[in-house]
């Protein structure tokens, strides 16, 4: 218990004592956005026992839409740390109290997945990109148990149809949660460190804030320039096999 008030106590300081400067940041200067939410994100990754170990590099160059498998409330940490850049959610996201007050604070894109707000959505996220900032989308469109990757929703591609005529590289991350507390996990255990289906969030909080530490591999492929010929499907089911293989790669290997 001592470990999980300690860690919960210099989460909630160090989210306080930097809300203000971030603030100020969007609404007076409105340049370096990222900076505090890139150092806040490496912050909690030492707070939580978070390790994280890398494979292949991010496009240094700007906007690249990165796409990666989601299990966790914890992925947004570890991507968060390791380069700058926002994330999509889901429109309920931003009425989570604390969580949805940050995940605005760090210039996420919110949309309603309804089928009538597809257009908007679209625009929501070229806007986004053409401003020349890098964005998160985690096409599963829910979180799994970190055993598998769920087929992909095509709709977040759109921008790549033919009458957007979008050239914005795409790259393709995996994250993997391989130990705690420096032993292998299984998939039942990792399926209780994940937060998916159903779960209650505030015992699989304490769950992860009873670990000592989490080690994490994030297996990121080549930046690629989707083809014209392929149409959105063909491109989400792309982008699935690569994040799949990794996945099964890192975990059977």
């Amino acid at each position: 218990m001592i470990l999980i008030f300690l860690k919960l106590l210099t989460f909630l300081l160090l989210t306080l004592a930097l809300l203000p400067f971030q603030i100020i940041i969007i609404f007076l200067i409105r340049r370096p956005v990222y900076l505090i939410p890139y150092f806040y994100h490496k912050m909690c990754k030492i707070i939580f026992g978070i390790k994280v170990k890398t494979f292949g590099n991010v496009l240094v160059e700007t906007p690249t839409l990165i796409v990666s498998n989601h299990a966790s409330y914890l992925d947004i940490i570890i991507l968060g740390s390791l380069f700058k850049t926002s994330f999509v959610a889901k429109k309920e996201v931003s009425r989570w109290p604390l969580l949805g007050i940050l995940a605005k604070l760090q210039n996420t894109v919110f949309i309603d997945r309804k089928i009538f707000s597809l257009k908007e959505q679209e625009n929501q996220i070229i806007n986004h990109l053409n401003k020349k900032k890098n964005l998160v989308i985690f096409p599963e469109g829910t979180s799994s148990d970190g055993n598998k990757v769920l087929p992909f929703k095509s709709s977040l591609f759109n921008i790549f149809e033919k009458e957007h005529n979008f050239k914005i590289p795409i790259q393709t991350i995996t994250i993997v949660y391989k130990k705690t507390n420096k032993n292998l996990i299984n998939e039942k255990e990792r399926s209780n460190l994940t937060w998916h289906s159903d779960m209650d969030f505030i015992p699989n909080m304490v769950q992860v804030l009873k670990k000592k530490s989490i080690e994490v591999e994030v297996i990121i492929n080549d930046s690629f320039l989707p083809q014209k010929k392929r149409d959105r499907k063909k491109i989400a089911l792309h982008c699935w096999e690569k994040i799949n293989y990794n996945l099964k790669k890192s975990l059977y290997k």
